[in-house]
Order: C-alpha cells, then sequence, then structure tokens
C-alpha cells in the first residue's frame, strides 16, 4: 500500500509537469471527418494542435464540457440563422471552452490550451451548419497509469518459428533493465535470440484492465503466471494484440516472452485502466498505439489477394513510382514492376497491396506494399543496364524530367497463367524480363523465391553490365548474401560484385536471377 501511494503520489507531480502535448488533427477530404476520432491528454497539461483543414469545405473546431450533446448544439443554432452567421457558426453556449476559428479550404491554425485538471471525455465538433452529424470526436483527459518497476531479463540464443518454454533453456546473459522499459536490443544480436523480461506491476484498484503487445517476431504476455495475450511466430508487427483481464488492487507479477528469428526487431507493451489512458511498458512505440490520437482510418482497407492465380495491380505505389505495376503471385510473394526506370523495383513477401487510397476520394498518393521484407533489390528507381568501363562506377540517378535514354517501353503480355511477362527495348535490342516463384512467402519456412528471367535478342554495346542488386554483399554457397539482411540472397550464373553493385556482363540470350528469402 505503501508503493502504491508513492507511486500515485510521484504520478501527480509528474502531471503537474508534464510536457505540452503537441497534436495534429486534419480534416478528411470528401468525408465529412476529423482524421482523429480521440485526442488523449494528461489532466492540467498544456496542448497544442496543429489543425489543417484539407477538405474544400469550411470547418472549426470546437471543445465541450463532458456530457454535451454536440449535434444539438451545433443545430440550435439555426433557430437563428442570421445571428449564428455573424458568429460565424460558433454556438453562443457556455459549455464550450476552446475552439478554432472557421478555417477556410485549406486553411491551417495553430490552437493552444491548457488541458482541464478534472479527468473525464470532452467531446468535440464541428459547428458549421450540418457537419455535427458526423464531424466529431473525443478529447480524453486522464492520467497515466503505473509502470514496471524491478524490470529484469534473461537473454536466450537460438533458432525458433515459436516460442520455446523458456524453463527448459539457460539463459546466456542475464541483468537488470534500469530504466525499467522493456527493450530488446540489449546486445548485439541481429538475430535467432529469444528474451524473457519478469518485473512487477501494480494495479491502483480492483478492477478490469487491458494489456496490448504487438512484436517481430512472437510474443506473449502473462500476470501472475497467466497467459494474458499472445502474438506468436513468424511475422512483422503488424497488429496490436489486446485482450482484457480482471485484477485485485495491489502488485502483480509481470513477465513478457520474445523470440527474434530474422528481419525487425521489434517489441511493444502497453495497459490501460478505467481511470488510466494506454501507459505504454516499452522504449519501442508501435505506430498505431493511440497515444496522443486515435487516427481514423482513411478508407475501409480493399486488400487484393492472389489465390489461384497472380493478381496485377497498376498505380502510384510507394518505391516504384507513378508507373508502376505491382504482381502478387499466390504463396504470398509479390513484386512491384516499374514502368519508368524498365526494371524490378520491389521485391516482398506476405499480403500484396491495399487498393483502398486508389479507390476512395481523390485516390492520390502512393500506395505501399502491404506486406513485409520489401526490398528494393537495385535501390532507387534506376534501370538494369548501363554501358561503363567500370561496373563499379555510379548508376545513373532517376532524373523526373525525362525518361532514361535508350529504353523503350513496350507493355506487357499474359501467359496462360495469366502472370506477366514486361518487355521494352534497349539501345535497340529487344528484352523480355518474366517472374515465377518457389515455396510460401507466408511463412518463415526458408526457401521462398521470385525467380526472375531476363531474354535479350539483338546486340548489346561494349561494356554493358546488367545490375541485379545493390549493397555491400557476401559470396556465400554459390550466392550472393546482403550483409545488411543475412536473410535475403540473389543467385545467379555470371554474377559477380563491384563495389556497391552486383552485376552481370550484358550479352545476348537468357538470365536467371533467384531472389530467395533465408531464415
Amino acid at each position: 500500500m505503501i508503493r502504491l501511494l508513492f507511486a500515485l503520489l510521484f504520478a501527480a507531480t509528474s502531471l503537474r509537469a508534464a510536457d505540452p502535448a503537441v497534436l495534429t488533427l486534419k480534416t478528411m477530404t470528401a468525408q465529412m471527418k476529423y482524421d482523429s476520432s480521440e485526442l488523449l491528454v494528461l489532466p492540467g497539461q498544456p496542448v497544442k494542435i496543429l489543425f489543417e483543414n484539407g477538405d474544400d469545405l469550411p470547418h472549426n473546431l470546437v471543445f465541450c464540457q463532458p456530457g454535451t450533446d454536440t449535434t444539438a448544439m451545433a443545430m440550435k443554432q439555426m433557430e437563428n440563422a442570421e445571428a449564428a452567421l455573424k458568429r460565424n457558426w460558433l454556438p453562443d453556449d457556455k459549455r464550450i471552452w476552446a475552439h478554432s476559428k472557421m478555417l477556410n479550404p485549406h486553411e491551417k491554425e495553430t490552437l493552444a490550451f491548457t488541458a482541464p485538471e478534472k479527468p473525464g471525455t470532452y467531446p468535440y465538433v464541428c459547428t458549421f451548419p450540418g457537419h455535427a452529424l458526423t464531424m466529431r470526436g473525443e478529447l480524453k483527459v486522464a492520467p497515466l497509469g503505473d509502470t514496471l518497476h524491478d524490470l529484469h531479463f534473461a537473454l536466450y540464443l537460438g533458432n525458433w518459428s515459436k516460442l520455446p518454454d523458456f524453463s527448459k533453456l539457460k539463459p546466456h546473459r542475464e541483468g537488470k533493465v534500469e530504466d525499467n522499459l522493456i527493450q530488446v536490443k540489449l546486445d548485439d544480436y541481429k538475430n535467432e535470440f529469444g528474451v524473457v523480461f519478469t518485473g512487477k506491476l501494480t494495479a491502483p484498484k480492483k478492477g478490469s484492465y487491458r494489456f496490448f503487445i504487438s512484436s517481430d517476431d512472437g510474443s506473449r504476455l502473462l500476470i501472475d503466471g497467466k497467459e494474458v495475450v499472445a502474438y506468436d511466430g513468424i511475422h512483422p508487427a503488424g497488429d496490436i494484440k489486446e485482450k482484457g483481464v480482471q485484477l485485485e488492487q495491489g502488485e502483480h507479477e509481470f513477465r513478457l516472452e520474445y523470440f527474434q528469428g530474422g528481419g525487425n526487431i521489434e517489441l511493444y507493451a502497453a495497459w490501460k485502466g478505467s481511470d488510466f489512458q494506454i501507459t505504454p511498458l516499452s522504449k519501442w512505440l508501435h505506430p498505431n498505439w493511440k497515444g496522443g490520437a486515435k487516427k481514423q482510418k482513411e478508407f475501409d482497407p480493399i486488400p487484393l489477394a492472389a489465390t489461384n492465380e497472380p493478381v496485377i495491380y497498376r498505380n502510384f505505389i510507394q518505391g516504384t513510382g507513378n508507373r508502376a505495376i505491382a504482381v502478387g503471385y499466390p504463396g504470398g510473394i509479390n513484386l512491384a514492376w516499374s514502368a519508368e526506370s524498365m526494371n524490378l523495383a520491389l521485391v516482398w513477401r506476405g499480403a500484396f497491396i491495399d487498393a483502398a487510397r486508389h479507390w476512395n476520394s481523390r485516390g492520390g498518393g502512393h500506395e505501399k506494399p502491404l506486406g513485409y521484407d520489401v526490398l528494393q533489390p537495385t535501390g532507387e528507381v534506376t534501370p538494369a543496364f548501363f554501358v561503363n568501363e567500370k561496373p563499379d562506377a555510379q548508376w545513373p540517378k532517376w532524373d523526373k524530367t525525362k525518361r532514361y535514354d535508350g529504353f523503350e517501353w513496350k507493355g506487357y503480355t499474359l501467359d496462360a497463367k495469366r502472370s506477366p511477362t514486361f518487355r521494352y527495348t534497349w539501345q535497340g535490342a529487344e528484352i523480355e524480363e518474366s517472374f515465377t516463384t518457389e515455396g510460401n512467402g507466408n511463412k518463415a519456412d526458408a526457401g521462398a523465391k521470385l525467380i526472375r528471367t531476363v531474354k535479350v535478342v539483338g546486340k548489346l554495346p561494349e561494356n554493358g553490365w546488367y545490375r541485379i542488386g545493390t549493397g555491400t554483399f557476401e559470396a556465400k554457397d554459390g550466392s550472393f548474401v546482403l550483409k545488411s539482411s543475412q536473410a535475403y540472397r540473389i543467385t545467379a550464373a555470371g554474377a559477380q560484385i563491384a563495389g556497391q553493385n552486383l552485376v552481370i556482363p550484358a550479352k545476348p540470350g537468357t538470365m536467371t536471377i533467384t531472389y530467395q528469402w533465408a531464415q
């Protein structure tokens, strides 16, 4: 009990000296919504909101006292529309305690205020006629909860596809986490290790609490020896898993298990109670952890998936340019081809792509791959062919104002399985590129492959090179392993390392290049 009272006293002292909350709130184009339905701040915290109206209609931002029927308040001013117009559609209501001006289309304003000292839910709304029905949200004023104390770690070495039984393993190293924040970069290990964190967490009262985790790769959170929420297996930190549990008032045993197979190293944990907002327990914060603001989904997702045959998506794709052609193959292996540079721009595995951005509203912006292990085989958007006496020379830089000299796009055709063959010419020679896949990109098993076949017909310039990779490579077992990602390798006959380039002499005939993910 003494520890609990001290923790609450410390929290109250910290809140009085809280750092300002700087939040961004935008209007969603042609959807009559803010992009955040929930803002989270501490009691008495200085708040600065960067309010941006990107819509083609005027909007404002009005904060009200808890319990205010914001729709009724906004509609009531229509009883005297002339007076409301003179106030620029800001209701004359004592329940309003902070507001912006009415922003014109594409106008911005910085709104600064101090959050109420009293915890609670304070609604916000746009009071322009007809907008309050859908354009609203909640400012939630609540303190943070207790954080971990007496946190320790045990580091294990091993190669797993699921969480092992750590009780049967001997730790490689153990120690105390001085700042009591979960972090997984304890040593210079990039792959094949596990960590068990143990500590204590204090529940301020008897009641329901929610725990949140996300990880790349597997994780499991236990309270008092019982599993609360798990996210096991090989996967990116795409989702946040959460689950509620009943806790008695007082101190509880906390345990978080994690293992890293390959790729990114990420581990997030947090908890929430009825009287405090989501409180991180880890140094790394998931992009969707909802701290500060709970963002609206700009659009309902439209995920594209390949089932029995490849799926083709032509649009603006992040890392590929404006003339992108993405192909999702059955089995979770995907690519994006650039018709600007006549080259393979991206490869990735897992989910294919979400088409929502381009099918809703005005369809602007570049969509990013939906899966994980996204790689740019040759870096930025550049052509594969290049003429130079030295293959380690710098490849041509991308110039948006012109196309690459000597290249001409000829489109693509589909075979009987609806897999595309990309066609173009370079210096008069005709080139075809096609792709096949092996293995399952949705699983962590070694062997997921994208096989690239390049056919060249015609005479090529002297000192011509075909680049298949960029970065620092190491020759290993007949392949070339990218040092920055040991789980990624390239195999091709005649390939050679030339500085930061992995190249093949450009000759008529057929080249076969294999891009492989291996754990």
